[in-house]
């Protein structure tokens, strides 16, 4: 399996390209400290073993550019059958913001619903996480729920002080001595994918 977009390829991922994402620059934005992956010798290890075993709940692939660069990652979780499935995605840090993103889940989504006869695709996203959320509204995908998740200790949490952050501070509460954050469960099925495709927004 070999998928094609206009700037990206999505292939199946294998145990060499974790050690080529464990080089990739780390996100600096504070908000973006859940993207890193982890940087603990057992913890990659412990995520190889999941991402490459044979659970038939989750499936993993790579997302190269045209130059065969390894740029990102995907994957579906909470499989099914061929009713529904999760999705998950990084972009590296480097290639943030250039529509790779977008290319490879419009990509995915015709292997999805095509080949593969998913009938619907859910995923969740931080609410603060503005850039995401336009690129799954791009892909068709719409609001169906919310809730909060635990969002990290007080300290993680400090750069929200930063009068940068003032706009998202909302989306934080605090509960007991959690704190949390908001997150959107988002949905897009088949039927509304195919109306897309006829007639692209």
């Amino acid at each position: 399996m070999q998928l094609r977009g206009e700037a990206i390829i999505i292939r199946p991922q294998v145990r060499a390209d974790w050690d080529i994402m464990r080089a990739w620059r780390p996100f600096t934005d504070p908000l973006c400290f859940i993207y890193n992956l982890p940087s603990h010798q057992t913890t990659d290890r412990e995520i190889q073993g999941t991402a490459l075993s044979n659970d038939p709940t989750r499936r993993w692939y790579t997302i190269e550019d045209l130059n065969r660069q390894v740029i990102g990652r995907l994957s579906l979780r909470e499989i099914d059958g061929q009713r529904s499935a999760r999705l998950g995605i990084t972009i590296g840090a480097d290639w943030v913001g250039q529509g790779y993103g977008t290319d490879a889940i419009r990509t995915f989504l015709d292997y999805f619903f095509g080949e593969m006869g998913f009938f619907t695709l859910r995923l969740d996203v931080a609410a603060p996480n503005h850039r995401a959320i336009r690129c799954y509204e791009k892909c068709g995908f719409h609001h169906v729920g919310e809730e909060y998740r635990e969002a990290g200790s007080d300290a993680q949490l400090a750069f929200l002080q930063d009068e940068r952050y003032y706009h998202i501070r909302h989306f934080f509460v605090k509960r007991g001595n959690k704190n949390l954050v908001l997150f959107y469960e988002m949905r897009l099925d088949r039927q509304d994918w195919a109306q897309r495709r006829v007639k692209p927004e």
